[in-house]
């Protein structure tokens, strides 16, 4: 289970960070769930002067933020990061760390995961799971392009895979354009932990799993409706 952000337009790189600093401290966490801290590893993607470039760590998030070369984000105008609690303990190790990353035709996605989704291998043909998220990016990417990468498109998707998981909240990038997308079933057993938040104003757009008061006011912030898809064009 993992916490992420996505900024978009004008923002401040270094709250940003901060902000995930304090999701993967528990400093944040009003939600339902069980888990308030999310130690087990973290990555970062942001576009630079038309380039996709991304960092991966294990440990906690507070401990490699004082390392991060935040003036290379500056000028960034969209930035993702996402903090991991391993489900299973099996998954530890930068392998494992998001954003995870896989090219299908002419196209290289990236994608960072908040859930745990244990059935969606048997829509690859395996015989068993070895990597949920990693399994998930396999399923929903190949045969299919950016311009196909639509809502119903997505939910047609995830209406195939087997009960058993607890969401699919993800952040999918390619280099022209990004998407967040908010999916859990009916039963997930936690929905606030699984809902992401939105926030709006005329140059900025936050996407976040909490909402974060340093980055604007609780009623700036408002809880995204089940399967709830946002567009980002990334050109500049």
């Amino acid at each position: 289970m993992c916490r992420m952000i996505l900024a978009s337009g004008q923002f401040d790189a270094a709250a940003v960070l901060d902000a995930a600093r304090a999701m993967s401290c528990g400093e944040t966490a009003t939600h339902d769930g069980p888990i308030k801290q999310h130690p087990n590893g973290w990555g970062c993607l942001w576009l630079d002067q038309g380039k996709i470039r991304t960092l991966h760590g294990t440990g906690t998030f507070a401990d490699a933020l004082p390392g991060i070369d935040v003036d290379a984000l500056r000028h960034s105008r969209f930035l993702a990061v996402h903090v991991r609690h391993a489900t299973l303990s099996k998954n530890h190790g930068i392998e494992f760390s998001h954003p995870l990353w896989r090219t299908s035709g002419a196209t290289q996605w990236y994608m960072m995961h908040n859930g745990f989704l244990p059935t969606v291998y048997a829509q690859l043909g395996m015989a068993e799971s070895r990597f949920d998220s990693a399994e998930y990016l396999e399923y929903i990417v190949d045969q299919v392009t950016p311009a196909d990468f639509t809502r119903d498109y997505l939910r047609s998707k995830m209406a195939r895979v087997a009960p058993g998981g607890s969401a699919a909240n993800a952040i999918f990038v390619t280099r022209d354009k990004a998407w967040a997308w908010q999916w859990h079933p009916d039963d997930t057993p936690y929905p606030d932990y699984f809902t992401l938040h939105h926030y709006q104003n005329n140059s900025t757009t936050f996407i976040s799993s909490e909402p974060i008061a340093a980055l604007g006011t609780a009623s700036d912030w408002r809880r995204m409706n089940n399967h709830e898809l946002h567009e980002f064009p990334l050109g500049e």
